[in-house]
C-alpha cells in the first residue's frame, strides 16, 4: 500500500495527464499525423514505475524510488510534448511568413503590425533558446520557458487574425499590381516587337 502522501502524488499525475498532457498529446498526434515514439516510451515508463509501487513486497524505499522515477519521466513527457507543440506552431508561422511576406505587410498600421510580429518571433526564439540551455539542469523551468515561447507564437496568430482584413487587402493589391505589370509588360513586348519588325522591314527595302 502507498502512503496518503504517495497516493496524492500519483493522483496529481493522473489529473495533470487528463487535464493538460492528454489534450496536448491529441493535438500533436493530429498535427503530425502520428504518435511520437519517444513519447510512447516515456508514457510506458511512467506507468511501469507507478505499477511497481503496488507490488506486494515493495519496501518504502523501493516505492519512493519508483514514484520519483515516474515523476521524472512525467516531467520529460511534459517537456517533449511542449517541444512538439512549439515546433509545430513555429513551422506553421514560418510557412505563413514565407507565403505572405511578399504582400508588403509592412504598410499595415504604418509598419507597426509587421514590427510587432517580428518582435514576438524574436522573443519566442530567445525564450526557446533559454529553455534549451536550462533543460539538462531544470526540466520544470524548461517546460515553463517553452510554454512561454509557444505563447509568443499564439500572440502572433491572434495579431494576424485581428488584421485579417488588412492582410487580404495587401494580398489583393499585390495580385492586382502583379497582373497590371504583366499586362503592361506584354503590351510593351508586343509594341517593341512591332517596332522592331517595322525597322527591319524598312532596312530590307532601303
Amino acid at each position: 500500500m502507498l502512503t496518503k502522501e504517495q497516493e496524492e502524488r500519483v493522483r496529481l499525475l493522473y489529473i495533470e495527464y487528463q487535464e493538460d498532457i492528454k489534450p496536448l498529446t491529441f493535438y500533436v498526434e493530429r498535427k503530425y499525423h502520428k504518435f511520437p515514439k519517444s513519447l510512447l516510451k516515456e508514457f510506458r515508463d511512467v506507468f511501469d514505475h507507478i505499477s511497481r509501487c503496488y507490488e506486494r513486497d515493495a519496501t518504502e524505499q523501493y516505492k519512493e524510488e519508483n514514484l520519483k522515477k515516474a515523476e521524472n519521466h512525467f516531467d520529460r513527457i511534459k517537456l517533449d510534448i511542449y517541444k512538439y507543440v512549439s515546433d509545430y506552431k513555429k513551422r506553421e508561422f514560418s510557412r505563413w511568413k514565407k507565403k505572405y511576406n511578399k504582400y508588403n505587410l509592412q504598410d499595415i498600421n504604418d509598419g507597426m503590425f509587421w514590427k510587432k510580429v517580428l518582435e514576438l518571433e524574436e522573443e519566442g526564439e530567445k525564450i526557446f533558446s533559454d529553455a534549451r540551455s536550462v533543460e539538462a539542469k531544470n526540466i520544470v523551468k524548461a517546460c515553463e520557458l517553452i510554454q512561454d515561447s509557444t505563447m509568443k507564437y499564439e500572440e502572433i496568430t491572434q495579431l494576424i487574425d485581428s488584421k485579417r482584413e488588412l492582410i487580404l487587402k495587401a494580398k489583393f493589391k499585390y495580385v492586382r499590381v502583379t497582373f497590371l505589370n504583366g499586362i503592361i509588360g506584354f503590351i510593351v513586348g508586343v509594341v517593341a516587337s512591332v517596332i522592331a519588325t517595322w525597322i527591319w522591314e524598312c532596312f530590307i527595302h532601303m
